[in-house]
């Protein structure tokens, strides 16, 4: 099978090209614009995104571009009858992530946006724990420090800005625990001098869950949850953006046992995880499932936009 990677990217460098790598007989194909290191061993190299589209024979086109670009290369992916996976953002509006939907749903096509965080141990474990209908309370911070000035998210042209990066997070959060219940949102955005969200935060309630979130692109580094639920506390360190290349662990202290454990997670490229789903979803032929979560997700980012 061949991929098609739509972008020289970091992310690319430092987790996709790793994870598909670990994939035997994945061939990985690159279209970028700036020059590729030899350290990757690409099987075809194009430096143009429109030939690579018109001419690879790869099936799927994983696109990691600047914001402002998905759109439009996702959707010449899909007439060209490629099966996409987008990073986060997938679009920057609802309007837009309706036309994909549409289009894939046309071509019975794979349509999938990279949010890849929950697919780690470490959440996934903490999340079959827990006991919805118990009261509970969940918190949630990801703050990264100012971004260089020449970074494309930092303007407004290139769909740049702490929302449109993050909100896919918040977004999933409420997917996972608040799905299909009648909740409250109070949201608060704060704008930076070139108009973009620089920050933003989200409370959301229902009869017994509580959720607050807050993201941000200038702060102290911070990248946890906290989930208090049926007298526990659960904490986890870097979990919207767990390290392939270090263990963690989730913290539970009982409060009525006085008592703190902790359980131990091996490092875990949740990237290789993520396409392993990608992969058997597309051999099975059963997109359903990730064009209701896209839609899904997508309107509640319309609701905290």
């Amino acid at each position: 099978m061949r991929i098609l990677i739509l972008g020289n990217s970091n992310i690319f460098k430092k987790k996709i090209y790793f994870a598909l790598k670990k994939f035997k007989k994945i061939k990985i194909e690159l279209a970028s614009k700036r020059k590729i290191s030899n350290q990757f061993k690409i099987n075809k190299k194009y430096n143009s995104y429109n030939k690579a589209i018109n001419t690879t024979k790869a099936k799927i086109v994983y696109i990691s571009l600047i914001n402002s670009m998905h759109f439009d290369w996702a959707l010449k992916s899909l007439n060209n009858n490629k099966h996409v996976i987008v990073d986060k953002p997938l679009t920057a509006n609802l309007e837009d992530t309706k036309k994909l939907l549409n289009l894939a749903r046309k071509k019975n096509l794979l349509l999938a946006e990279s949010i890849v965080f929950h697919y780690h141990n470490q959440f996934k474990n903490v999340v079959s724990k827990i006991n919805l209908k118990k009261k509970t309370r969940i918190t949630a911070l990801f703050h990264i420090p100012k971004l260089k000035k020449n970074n494309y998210r930092n303007f407004k042209k290139y769909d740049g800005g702490c929302f449109q990066d993050m909100s896919p997070y918040a977004s999933y959060l409420i997917y996972t625990f608040l799905k299909n219940k009648n909740y409250l949102l109070n949201k608060r955005h704060i704008k930076n001098k070139n108009g973009l969200v620089n920050s933003f935060s989200i409370t959301a309630k229902c009869k017994n869950i509580v959720l607050n979130a807050s993201y941000s692109f200038d702060a102290t580094y911070k990248n946890k949850m906290q989930i208090f639920n049926n007298k526990k506390r659960y904490s986890i360190n870097f979990v919207f953006s767990p390290p392939i290349d270090k263990s963690l662990n989730l913290e539970i202290f009982d409060y009525i046992k006085r008592k703190k454990n902790k359980v131990n997670f091996i490092n875990q490229n949740i990237f290789h995880t993520f396409f392993k789903k990608i992969f058997k979803i597309i051999r099975q032929k059963k997109y359903h499932n990730f064009y209701n979560e896209i839609e899904d997700i997508a309107k509640i980012k319309e609701k905290i936009s």
